[in-house]
């Protein structure tokens, strides 16, 4: 399965949550696998990745691979390109 970066989208201040999750990196089939996975992490938080974006940043996860998640913003504010919207 391909190795997706998914991130809270630039802006969308009204997603964050009071635990400091805003990324997680899964391997999954697709975007919407992707945003399940990490969710499926912090079952504990009800969805707390619904209306993320998902960026593919690998074909397949390497040997070893664990799924994470990620505390706090992994995404500058200037950056712009995949996975952060306009």
């Amino acid at each position: 399965m391909a190795l997706f970066l998914v991130t809270r989208p630039k802006g969308a201040e009204h997603l964050r949550n009071a635990s400091g999750l805003h990324a997680a990196i899964v391997d999954a089939a697709d975007g919407l696998a992707a945003i399940a996975a990490a969710n499926a992490l912090a079952s504990h938080l009800n969805a707390p990745f619904d209306g993320f974006d998902t960026t593919q940043v690998a074909a397949t996860a390497a040997g070893g691979f664990a799924p994470a998640l990620i505390q706090g913003d992994v995404l500058g504010a200037a950056y712009s390109g995949p996975g952060r919207g306009a």
